[in-house]
C-alpha cells in the first residue's frame, strides 16, 4: 500500500509528511499523507494554504502500528523524545511502508530501527543508528529512571552511537 499503481504500470511511492514538510512547503509529491495530529500543529496562515491547494491525505494511523512505534522506541530511548504526532506519523509510514519525510532526529531514528526509509527536508539526516541511554548526574548509574536510585540525582538522557 505504501506504493501507487499507475497507468502505464509503473509504481509511485507514497510519502508520509512531518509538520516541518508542511510548514517549509517544501513537499510536493505525487501522493503525499499525514495524520491528523500533524495537521493540528499546522498553526501559521501560509502553511494554511499551502494545505488546501496541495493534495495530502489525512488518515488516521492503525493502533497496532502505534504499538510497534512505541515498542521500538522504548528500545531506542527516543520514547520521551517523541511527541504523539511522531508516533502517529511514524506508524502511518509503516503500515502504507511509505517514505517519511522529515527532518527530526528521533523520528529518523525510530524510522531506521523500524526500516522506514525518510528523506530530510532541510537537515543532513542521520547517517547512523544511536540510542539513549539515562545516566546519574551524581554517581554516573546507567538507569531507567528520571531520578536515580542509588543516590537520588536527576538523570539526563546520553546518546550512545550503534554500531
Amino acid at each position: 500500500m505504501g506504493r501507487v499503481n499507475c497507468r502505464n504500470g509503473k509504481t509511485k511511492s507514497m510519502y508520509v509528511l512531518d509538520a516541518s514538510a508542511i510548514i517549509l512547503m517544501k513537499a510536493v509529491f505525487r501522493e503525499m499523507v499525514t495524520v491528523p495530529e500533524v495537521i493540528q500543529e499546522i498553526k501559521d496562515e501560509k502553511s494554511r494554504i499551502y494545505l488546501d491547494v496541495v493534495k495530502i491525505r489525512v488518515e488516521e494511523a492503525k493502533e497496532e502500528f502505534v504499538l510497534e512505534v512505541i515498542d521500538t522506541a522504548r528500545k531506542t530511548g527516543d520514547a520521551e523524545r517523541l511527541s504523539d504526532a511522531d508516533i502517529k506519523l511514524l506508524a502511518k509510514a509503516l503500515e502504507i511502508n511509505g517514505i517519511l519525510v522529515t527532518d527530526d532526529y528521533s523520528i529518523q531514528n525510530v524510522a531506521k530501527r523500524l526500516g522506514i526509509k525518510f528523506e530530510n527536508i532541510m537537515q543532513k539526516g542521520i547517517e547512523k543508528e544511536f540510542k539513549w541511554i539515562r545516566v546519574c548526574r551524581g554517581c554516573r548509574k546507567i538507569t531507567q529512571r528520571k531520578i536515580c536510585e542509588v543516590c537520588g540525582s536527576e538523570t539526563y538522557l546520553k546518546r550512545v552511537v550503534k554500531r
